[in-house]
């Protein structure tokens, strides 16, 4: 379990931090949050869809595994298993989360903080942040930006009646019956294409209607899900991820484009 600590000048000015080796901290996460800015880079990967949250709001996310605790996307080794890294994922070490009374505070996983001078510094003798933890906290600000963005898009098609639950069923072989996954959402395309000029403006005003249509498409990537499941299923581990470095390509990471928002 990640344990996250508040960063302060006071306790922490001549602390270090050591960068995550890997996707550890996700290996066993089943599905991963979606910015609508990501959506384009995301679509021909994942499969995607929704989820809902206890006060019942919806969330757009990305499907990386079919259960258990295994990360489809994640190698034996911690590698990313894909051309493109959800941006959620990106700024780990770090997050921006809220204290008891509501305020951001900027946060570091407990475990990566360090006196190993071998490592850098979270603060320069003056008590302003190094470059990478400050641009760290620039991203995770413009991130949490389009993150209410995305929220109210999901609401947007949510008030208009499009998003429906979704049971995925993973087939296992003749001799099992399929794995069924619940809990996940879709939008209802029947009822999307049934709209008329002025509810998919109004839609597409708040940037959900290219969300609806990202959803539908990559229902498509259901296979490449599937295949991974089974690779990773028959897979020898120790050989997993050179295999799958072949499979699935390199990928430059990813990068967000902030300026068209």
């Amino acid at each position: 379990m990640t344990s996250w600590i508040a960063i302060s000048r006071k306790d922490h000015l001549h602390k270090r931090w050591q960068p995550s080796k890997g996707f550890e901290f996700v290996a066993d996460q089943q599905i991963v949050p979606i910015l609508l800015a990501e959506i384009a880079r995301i679509a021909p990967h994942h499969v995607t869809g929704f989820v809902q949250a206890e006060d019942g709001s919806y969330q757009y996310i990305a499907l990386v595994g079919v259960g258990g605790d295994r990360n489809l996307y994640v190698s034996n080794d911690h590698l990313w298993l894909g051309d493109y890294i959800p941006a959620s994922l990106r700024a780990y070490p770090f997050a921006v989360l809220n204290d008891t009374e509501g305020n951001k505070v900027f946060c570091v996983d407990q475990s990566h903080l360090t006196d190993d001078e071998s490592f850098p510094r979270l603060f320069q003798d003056d008590g302003t942040l190094e470059k990478t933890p400050a641009d760290t906290v620039n991203f995770i600000t413009q991130c949490e930006d389009n993150r209410q963005q995305t929220l109210k898009a999901c609401a947007a098609l949510d008030e208009a009646g499009l998003i429906d639950p979704w049971m995925i069923e993973i087939p296992r072989g003749e001799d099992q019956p399929p794995l069924t996954i619940n809990g996940v959402h879709r939008v209802n395309e029947s009822k999307l294409n049934e709209l008329d000029a002025q509810q998919l403006i109004a839609l597409r005003n708040v940037g959900a209607l290219p969300l609806a249509y990202a959803q539908l498409f990559s229902t498509a990537q259901m296979d490449q899900l599937i295949k991974r499941a089974n690779f990773h299923s028959n897979a020898d581990p120790k050989k997993a991820p050179a295999e799958l470095d072949g499979l699935f390509g390199e990928g430059d990471g990813g990068t967000l484009n902030f300026d068209s928002l």
